[in-house]
């Protein structure tokens, strides 16, 4: 039973062609490669054990199981930390931390080591028997820490995992989502978060777990909604342009129609504007620009980058190629 559910979730989320196997060149690989390697060259605090280097190392590990181009920089990073989330042992079931157990999920694709998702999985099952559903107190806990029980849960087929993230999921929803607009609380950027965590569970889940239809209706109403706040440049922002906020929702889109959960032909168009905004925030080398801050109004500059945002572009890339002929 293990095998079957571990190919779903790849063949949903990861599984795709490497570079060496396509006829023609791709510009959306091209730029993946490019910018993965701009930030390993040019970024900041690369080495922390932190939510955005997560982000980042997940989006990495997707940019090489996309292109087959490494840089080699995840597994020493995941080596480095010695498997362990950065928790606060004041508030030890907090979402951030359980982004690092994203990347981890990913990198064991490569390193499937039982150490690398120990401290992960026992986290998470430490949370569960809690039995407190109030941890995600904000929508990009969809993005921290929703992925991270997901996966955990399909690879080793458990139901209690399944359940506790989706009441947790239903908690927050009730406090922070309007049913009316489809929009989650504070600005464009948390919608963001909350649409790429939710597409990662909707790739993740086989495609009859009922979980999933839930996740993907809420999707639809908050992408029916985003797409109308795409702006005429193709960003998607609360106070100006913001790759972040673009990276996200784009990938969001580009994901929900591969999995079958979104119209093709109503957000194709949205995913390709949302890439090629992306192409105009990148430098020279390849570094990705008009960053805003999480969960920040300050607009955002040229010259405002950030390795989250980066492994949200990269994520987007790589639905995209799905979508993409020759690619």
């Amino acid at each position: 039973m293990r095998t079957p559910l571990f190919v779903v979730a790849l063949a949903g989320s990861l599984l795709i062609a490497p570079a060496a196997a396509q006829a023609v060149p791709c510009a959306v690989t091209d730029t993946m490669i490019k910018a993965s390697q701009a930030w390993v060259t040019k970024g900041t605090d690369l080495k922390a054990n932190n939510w955005s280097n997560a982000n980042f190392h997940t989006g990495n590990i997707a940019q090489v199981r996309t292109t087959g181009i490494s840089n080699h920089k995840t597994w020493p990073w995941v080596q480095a930390n010695k498997y362990l989330l950065p928790v606060d042992p004041a508030n030890p079931y907090a979402p951030d931390p359980q982004s690092s157990g994203e990347a981890y999920l990913a990198v064991s694709f490569f390193h499937p080591e039982p150490e690398v998702l120990q401290p992960l999985r026992d986290n998470l099952r430490a949370q569960a028997k809690t039995g407190k559903f109030d941890y995600w107190k904000s929508p990009d806990a969809l993005a921290m820490s929703l992925p991270s029980f997901t996966e955990v849960a399909v690879r080793d087929l458990d139901q209690d995992l399944l359940d506790y993230s989706y009441r947790s999921y239903r908690n927050l929803k009730k406090r922070t989502f309007n049913q009316v607009t489809g929009l989650w609380s504070l600005n464009v950027q948390t919608n963001g978060w909350a649409v790429q965590g939710l597409a990662k569970a909707v790739l993740t889940l086989p495609a009859d777990n009922p979980y999933r239809a839930d996740y993907a209706k809420t999707l639809r109403k908050t992408a029916q909604t985003l797409r109308y706040l795409q702006r005429h440049d193709g960003f998607w922002g609360s106070t100006g342009k913001d790759s972040a906020a673009t990276a996200m929702i784009t990938y969001a889109f580009a994901a929900g129609i591969n999995a079958g959960v979104l119209d093709r032909a109503t957000y194709l168009p949205y995913v390709q504007k949302g890439w090629q905004a992306l192409q105009t925030a990148l430098d020279a080398d390849g570094l990705l620009g008009w960053v805003q801050a999480r969960n920040s109004w300050k607009p955002a500059s040229a010259g405002d980058t950030g390795g989250f945002a980066v492994g949200s572009f990269l994520i987007a890339g790589q639905q995209l190629v799905r979508l993409t002929p020759g690619c």
